[in-house]
């Protein structure tokens, strides 16, 4: 990928000098019952000697399904338009199914009409379902057993005093801290190498909270797991003229210490997650949005919510940097997730031998 001798622009290999286009997936057929292929994900550091295997990551995970069955891991049954493949994680130890396109000649159908958020070109649609995400590396869906926390940091790196953020630990599909942002210390100016070092302390300390970190060291180490969102009930209108249908909830995602251009797959899914859950600091800016929007309806400044919406009760959508990606959550009665769906795209960019220098 080209970090081996730290190099941030990765000039000497393949990545892409960003840690969203440093990542590996390494797939092969599977032995385990009822499952099609497995695959390991691999976080590249950008500019260190240095691979992060905590975690999944879910847009890689999107183009398992269409490799495995264009490699002949998986084949489809002559004149089979769809095919569900099964892929186990063996970094989370979970279950993915994906529902993929085929075509006539049994190879993965890549031309389509449908489009995500961030991505220019169309493709045909790809249903990524996360079975029973809870619990991927904590073994719990609420590692601290609470719905919201206080997370403190008594030392902080770039503040001179100890401060306090209300958020939800949460573990579905990958574990986040997902940060109320109106709790965040108004004294950080937004995007500043303050705010950076402010947000990654936080990060460290949910790490300890959940059990995936013994101290902060041990956090710092693992910038991977857990992942960090901030989440907000604002609304500004400037944005909101480029969404079809309005959002539940928008956020804000970190990657390995630097501001996501839009959310990471398992954050959606995580995010979505916690939306359904009551007490989450992440149900209660849904449950804002919906008395704010209401509020600007009132005053002629919106329109009324989903007016000509089609969105099931499942659905939840969240607005990012690039967009908006829909989510849909099932669950088991009032606190447990059977399975969050969602929808990508994918396509082959190129293919061959890549040479590794010792």
């Amino acid at each position: 990928m080209g970090s081996k001798n730290g190099d941030p622009r990765q000039i000497d290999g393949i990545g892409g000098a960003t840690s969203t286009t440093s990542k590996v997936a390494v797939v092969s057929p599977s032995r385990r019952p009822g499952i099609d292929v497995e695959y390991t994900f691999a976080q590249v550091a950008v500019g260190k000697h240095k691979v992060d295997y905590s975690g999944n990551c879910g847009n890689i995970a999107s183009g398992v399904g269409p490799f495995a069955l264009d490699e002949g891991i998986v084949q489809a049954i002559p004149g089979q338009e769809f095919v569900d493949i099964r892929i186990f994680n063996t970094n989370t130890g979970r279950v993915l199914v994906e529902t993929i396109a085929v075509d006539e000649d049994g190879y993965f159908l890549e031309q389509g009409d449908y489009r995500i958020a961030g991505v220019s070109d169309s493709g045909t649609e790809i249903k990524v379902a996360f079975i029973d995400p809870a619990g991927s590396m904590t073994g719990r869906l609420l590692p601290t057993g609470n719905t919201e926390d206080t997370v403190t940091v008594e030392t902080p790196t770039a503040l001179s005093e100890p401060f306090s953020v209300q958020a939800t630990l949460i573990d579905a599909a990958n574990p986040f801290v997902i940060v109320d942002a109106e709790s965040l210390p108004s004294s950080c100016v937004h995007g500043s190498e303050q705010w950076l070092e402010t947000i990654e302390d936080i990060r460290r300390k949910g790490a300890i909270m959940m059990g995936l970190a013994e101290n902060i060291q041990h956090a710092a180490s693992t910038r991977g797991t857990p992942k960090i969102m901030m989440v907000s009930s604002q609304q500004k209108s400037d944005a909101m003229r480029k969404f079809h249908s309005t959002p539940d909830i928008s956020v804000l995602s970190m990657s390995m210490g630097q501001v996501h251009p839009s959310v990471q797959l398992t954050g959606a899914v995580c995010l979505a997650a916690a939306v359904r859950l009551e007490g989450t600091v992440a149900h209660r800016a849904r449950r804002n949005r919906k008395v704010l929007n209401n509020l600007l309806v009132q005053m002629g400044k919106n329109q009324p919510e989903d007016l000509h919406s089609t969105r099931s009760p499942e659905t939840v959508l969240i607005a990012h940097g690039s967009g908006q990606i829909p989510v849909e959550v099932h669950l088991r009665g009032q606190d447990e997730v059977d399975k969050c769906v969602v929808s990508r795209t994918a396509r082959r960019l190129f293919e061959g031998n890549v040479l590794f220098y010792t």
